[in-house]
């Protein structure tokens, strides 16, 4: 019974809402990243959205120029 709550639960639209990253790193090269960036996955996070907004506003632009 509580395999299928837990089902149910995975397969609502709130669950898809958010994804898990995962990210292998050899130890020396995380200690080497949080040696240069210490909040590192705050720094991967950063990145990602500015990623996003950079592709939001070329594709701003790109439907402007369609005009």
């Amino acid at each position: 019974m509580a395999q299928r709550a837990t089902m149910r639960f995975m397969t609502t639209p709130e669950a898809a809402a958010t994804r898990t990253l995962a990210l292998e790193l050899p130890e020396p090269e995380w200690q080497a990243l949080r040696a240069l960036e210490p909040d590192a996955v705050g720094w991967l996070r950063t990145l990602i959205h500015a990623r996003l907004t950079a592709s939001e506003e070329r594709t701003a632009v790109e439907e402007f120029d369609d005009c």
